[in-house]
């Protein structure tokens, strides 16, 4: 709990570490300065020259000369940003304490925004964080951002919205003293500040948000970001494992006795990359790396409950089964019919993959000549489900009768979706021909796929990326809706009028359509 009596030189102490950014810092500096909480009464700049070979460091000596009294420059020799960050620290005289870094900037209400929310709720929480924005190479919002969604300030308690990831430092504020006995692990390249923020969540699960504020992240288009090139560095697939994954699990056991769900989701979404690679990285690590580094992956599995993979939202539904797979808590899993909802899953141990029917059904071309509709998609399906024995169309109208139309089918071999050189999940392409006589009535089209006895069948229809319509379809009076991912299907028909007051003649055309839902 903070000593509310202590009195603090600066309302804030913001540590930023500086290297090789002359063309960028600034920018960033001067984000600070404009802040209107008012720079000079309650903001202490520290800036951390870590050996830069460029001009960065002369131009932390300009500012701290034009505001000596609230800039401090420390110049280093170079040991990266976890090094830079903790020297800093030594030197925070504010009440609360953030580092951003060189090449990004804050909204102008940024520190009055923060201030007026943790320093009413500082009791209760530890550290306070603002979304996330990119700019420059990219932009939008931070992924994670959803958290913000309510607009309102508010503590967030990760024992009951575990799901609320907060990794970032740069866009976290923190309380000084709960910063005294801690600092950045220098052995880390990678995760420094998820591992800080882990580490005082781990003590009080909770912390506060402050959506109005904004951390605007730069996507440096002259430089790959640290997110991009972890992939070629060893370090990221084997040491930041060791020294962040495995080292919350066990510190969670410790402080906690358990690994709190909170912690799992936070771990999951950290590794996910690892369960997406196409490939091993062979080109980065030796043989005997590569055996260790999928043991650390199978070994991680085991710690993480197979709900928290399936509610990952990054990852698709092949490549969570897949990993799920991995889990030997879970078994092999066992393929399961539903033949009332007309649908297959997976069953595992202690959760069910989702069901086959959720799966891409994908509307490619309609095409028609004088006699018949062609219709040409594609189906993904999970390879961990077998082959289907037909792909066929069942059409349904009004009166509930229906029939199946087989189609013919096969295997698209440049859409495939593998991980570590397994093959997880596959379009297959299909094509259907439908007779103008099946089309007197409005019809819906289910796709559906025959395995023995059973039947699955696709719960919705999207349009293929270059599904444009075709001239052929109003030309043999063909008229489609795809409702709701259904799809509807009808020929009008044309009746001839003959105005009172005209001997031209004119066209109706009534379209026969209607939204009916099986």
């Amino acid at each position: 709990m903070t000593d509310m009596k202590k009195n603090y030189p600066f309302k804030f102490s913001i540590v930023v570490a500086v290297y090789n950014v002359e063309k960028y810092l600034a920018e960033a500096i001067e984000s600070i300065l404009c802040q209107d909480i008012g720079f000079k009464e309650s903001v202490q700049l520290i800036l951390v020259d870590d050996g830069s070979p460029d001009n960065s460091g002369q131009i932390c000596d300009k500012y701290q000369a034009n505001y000596p009294s609230n800039i401090k420059v420390i110049h280093k020799e170079n040991g990266g940003v976890s090094s830079a960050r903790n020297e800093g620290l030594k030197h925070v005289e504010g009440r609360y304490i953030n580092f951003m870094d060189s090449d990004d900037k804050i909204s102008p209400n940024t520190l009055s925004a923060v201030y007026d929310y943790f320093s009413t709720v500082e009791d209760q929480v530890d550290l306070v964080s603002i979304p996330l924005y990119f700019f420059e190479g990219k932009e939008g919002g931070h992924r994670l951002n959803y958290k913000f969604d309510d607009k309102k300030n508010q503590i967030i308690d990760l024992e009951d919205k575990y799901w609320y990831v907060q990794m970032s430092g740069a866009s976290a504020f923190f309380k000084n003293e709960v910063l005294i006995s801690r600092n950045f692990d220098t052995s880390l390249k990678y995760s420094e500040d998820a591992k800080l923020i882990m580490d005082i969540l781990l003590d009080n699960p909770k912390y506060g948000i402050v959506p109005g504020a904004a951390y605007y992240y730069r996507v440096r288009s002259d430089l790959n970001s640290a997110t991009n090139t972890c992939w070629q560095n060893k370090a990221w697939y084997i040491d930041h494992i060791r020294s962040y994954s495995f080292w919350a699990i066990h510190e969670a056991q410790k402080r906690c006795g358990i690994i709190p769900a909170f912690v799992q989701f936070n771990l999951m979404y950290e590794m996910q990359g690892f369960f997406r690679m196409k490939k091993l990285p062979t080109d980065i690590l030796s043989h005997d790396e590569l055996t260790e580094f999928t043991e650390l992956l199978s070994k991680f599995l085991e710690y993480i409950d197979a709900s928290i993979i399936m509610e990952q939202k990054n990852m698709s539904m092949e490549q969570k089964d897949n990993a799920i797979s991995m889990k030997s808590a879970c078994g092999t899993g066992i393929l399961t019919y539903s033949d009332q909802d007309e649908d297959a899953y997976i069953q595992y141990n202690d959760i069910a993959t989702r069901p086959m029917s959720v799966y891409t059904a994908r509307l490619n071309s309609l095409t028609a000549d004088k006699k018949e509709l062609t219709i040409s998609g594609s189906v993904k399906i999970n390879t961990h489900f077998p082959e289907p024995e037909k792909i066929f169309l069942r059409l349904t109208s009004g009166d509930s009768q229906s029939r199946e139309i087989s189609c013919d089918f096969h295997r698209n071999p440049d859409e495939t979706f593998v991980y570590a050189g397994k093959l997880l999940a596959q379009f297959w392409d299909f094509d259907a021909k439908i007779p103008f006589s099946e089309l007197k009535k409005t019809i819906l089209v289910d796709i559906c796929l025959k395995y023995d006895s059973h039947t699955v069948r696709f719960k919705k229809i999207f349009k293929g990326n270059n599904f444009a319509d075709d001239p052929s379809l109003d030309g043999n009076h063909i008229s489609y809706l795809l409702d709701k991912h259904q799809l509807h299907l009808t020929r009008y028909f044309l009746v001839n009028t003959l105005k009172p007051d005209s001997e031209k003649l004119s066209f109706k055309i009534k379209k026969r359509i209607k939204s009916f839902h099986k």
